[in-house]
């Protein structure tokens, strides 16, 4: 049976929660037993307790259970991570934890017997608990009845809940309400800037250096004339109050694209009091070594796909692909009805070129004639080096008349070249057939072009054979 918090409950409470927060900021333990409280009324569940790990992380107590039905807080129980490694080793990724059913989930199925069944829980979901950026602890919500299915807005309240628990363990001695919030701000990596209908409420120094502003300031007027020329960029996320209120009423996660090369994520929260938007908590992540470091990969995956196709020699298509692309025009061609000419190409005298001119410069000739044939043909042709000093050629929607002609193009200009000490002068010879008059399979077309193609060296060399 699924279960949901009401949204306007939950809003409420956790209004509530913030409204009172101050008389707390002395008080630790209070703030602790606030929290449990208040997981009960905006989650909805019959029990919410905060945990923390020993400093061994060996055992998990509880710092404080907040019971809805009874109003009791209780404390004391302790977890060895030796009787449930399966829940110390989800809490060690420091990941939420939303059990939908507490007793098949991975994570926390240990506790069935020992805890859940006898207390009658069926689902969890927990928050995890950090300070000085290292977890410590979770805050526990449970649900007594059946499984239920924990939302996307009571996660996030959760979370929450979860911050709140932090900020109470690190802060709680502090005097000030803005100074709680201040060091909350700093601890995280984030930007983080805070805005009402009328001006900048609150901001950490990240925020500051990553749009390099030297000054604090709180207006949002006064933060726009400190802006030089390279932090002008903010007035494309820092809104007039018109267009603060009038923003999205649901959270947002975009992407901002610096000129510089920075990539910044955003997310942007409203913050809603009884149904009414009073303002927007934007948060910003320096991804930009995270996108740098997946473009890297994306270019090195088409490099490693470039070179399972390529022949390494010429930088042409390898054997392997000209047949795979083979097949696809015979099977193309089948279903529209079209002409495919496949051609064999053989550097004429090729051993002669490697003895008296050495294996380097042979392989020049294979590159120049790669070349060539890149060069002359059309973007849909396809060229490949076939094996050794041989060459396939793949022409779609073209007959083996019109691929003769074409290849015999290149060759009476390559046999006409001079030679050069680069390139020394060299000829080939071609066999051409074409489907489906030669044949309906690769197999069988490759197989009349490599006759034609002796049939040319037997002829005399430096010449193109397309029919018997």
């Amino acid at each position: 049976m699924t279960v949901t918090a009401s949204s306007e409950a939950s809003t409420d409470a956790l209004a509530e929660l913030a409204r009172i927060w101050r008389r707390y900021e002395g008080d630790p333990d209070g703030a602790i037993r606030v929290i449990t409280e208040t997981g009960c009324k905006a989650i909805g569940v019959a029990r919410c307790s905060v945990w923390l790990l020993d400093e061994d992380r060996a055992t998990l107590r509880c710092l404080d259970l907040y019971e809805r039905e009874s109003g009791q807080h209780s404390s004391g129980i302790a977890l060895p991570a030796a009787t449930y490694p399966g829940y110390f080793a989800a809490l060690e990724t420091e990941e939420p934890i939303a059990a939908d059913d507490a007793h098949g989930d991975a994570r926390t199925c240990e506790f069935s017997a020992g805890y859940l069944t006898p207390l009658g829980i069926g689902a969890l979901l927990d928050a995890p608990v950090r300070t000085g950026g290292a977890l410590v602890g979770v805050v526990c919500n449970e649900h007594v009845g059946d499984a239920r299915v924990w939302s996307r807005a009571e996660q996030r309240d959760a979370a929450f809940l979860g911050s709140l628990a932090s900020l109470a363990l690190e802060l709680g001695q502090r005097a000030r309400r803005e100074a709680l919030l201040a060091a909350t701000l700093e601890s995280t990596g984030e930007g983080i800037v805070a805005v009402d209908s009328e001006r900048v409420v609150a901001f950490n120094r990240r925020f500051l250096e990553m749009w390099q502003l030297d000054a604090p300031p709180r207006e949002v007027t006064v933060l726009r004339a400190h802006m030089d020329g390279r932090t002008r960029k903010l007035d494309r996320f820092l809104a007039d109050a018109s267009d603060v209120l009038a923003g999205p009423e649901s959270d947002t996660i975009d992407v901002v694209q610096l000129t510089d090369g920075r990539t910044y994520e955003r997310t942007g929260r409203p913050q809603v009091v009884r149904g009414e938007i009073v303002g927007r908590v934007w948060s910003y992540r320096d991804i930009s070594q995270q996108r740098r470091a997946e473009s890297a990969l994306r270019a090195s995956e088409a490099h490693m796909r470039d070179l399972a196709i390529r022949d390494g020699l010429t930088g042409i298509y390898n054997r392997r692909y000209a047949l795979e692309q083979l097949g696809a025009a015979l099977v193309a061609a089948e279903g529209a009805g079209e002409r495919v000419a496949v051609a064999l190409i053989d550097v004429d005298y090729f051993k002669l070129i490697n003895d008296n001119h050495g294996h380097l410069t042979g392989d020049a000739v294979l590159r120049d004639i790669a070349r060539a044939m890149g060069e002359r043909l059309r973007g849909t042709d396809l060229v490949a080096r076939y094996g050794g000093e041989e060459f396939v050629v793949v022409m779609r929607r073209a007959g083996r008349e019109q691929a003769a002609a074409v290849i015999d193009a290149i060759r009476a200009k390559l046999s006409e070249r001079a030679g050069t000490d680069d390139v020394p002068r060299y000829t080939f010879s071609a066999g051409v057939a074409e489907y489906p008059t030669d044949g309906s399979e690769a197999t069988a077309l490759l197989g009349k072009a490599d006759d034609r193609l002796y049939a040319a060296k037997d002829g005399g060399r430096n010449r193109i054979i397309a029919m018997d």
